[in-house]
């Protein structure tokens, strides 16, 4: 597991255990308070309190877990598989531009020498994110320039707009082999290939997705 999920477990595993212990904390109450002495009443509120408290610890975990976001690769037999997760499809789409490119060069700290703006539509989610990841492909291939960063924004027909800052290929560190403009998988949402292609939320909302290209 990568440290990204390792905080999300932990997370989770005590977001789960401050759930319990408020559970409790419930039971330990009495709605009738006036047939309560001083020292019970004092008690009271001190549960009252530490229930507040872990209420406050719990919001803080959920909305954590709903800001997490992040991107790996894994290996892919002669591929490499790109995965990704946001709380929201741009985000996640994003998340997974960094990923192809954190697969085989370092351009953090680079100046941008351009900058390019592509508004993409698909019929499905799953389609955007190879349009989103092809364009990245094509700029490598055809212009020899690679995103230092990337930022994808909703677009009012349900596609998206991105915008790519732009190093050229002679200024980046590469640390691995470079994706193929060609070979793209599953580009055609066959049956066969939807194992290798995922874009949609869980049931909480948050997104994932994962695409494979051959290097």
């Amino acid at each position: 597991m990568t440290d990204a999920d390792l905080a999300t477990s932990r997370a989770e595993d005590q977001a789960a255990g401050l759930e319990a212990r408020a559970a409790v904390l419930d039971s330990l109450l009495t709605p009738d308070a006036s047939t309560l002495s001083d020292e019970q009443l004092t008690g009271q509120l001190d549960e009252i309190f530490r229930r507040a408290e872990v209420e406050d610890e719990l919001a803080r975990i959920r909305e954590r877990l709903v800001s997490a976001a992040g991107h790996r690769t894994v290996p892919h037999t002669a591929d490499l598989r790109i995965e990704a997760w946001a709380p929201t499809r741009e985000e996640c789409l994003a998340e997974a531009v960094r990923g192809l490119v954190d697969s085989f060069t370092v351009v953090a700290g680079r100046a941008p020498s351009g900058q390019a703006r592509r508004h993409l539509t698909a019929r499905l989610d799953e389609d955007l994110l190879v349009a989103v990841i092809d364009e990245v492909i094509y700029r490598l291939d055809a212009d020899g320039q690679i995103p230092a960063s990337v930022d994808v924004r909703r677009a009012p027909d349900g596609g998206v707009i991105v915008v790519f800052a732009l190093v050229p290929v002679a200024e980046a560190e590469i640390t691995g082999a470079a994706p193929k403009a060609a070979s793209l998988k599953a580009a055609s949402l066959k049956a066969a290939s939807l194992n290798d292609l995922r874009c949609a939320p869980d049931a909480a909302g948050r997104w994932s997705c994962a695409v494979t290209v051959d290097v």
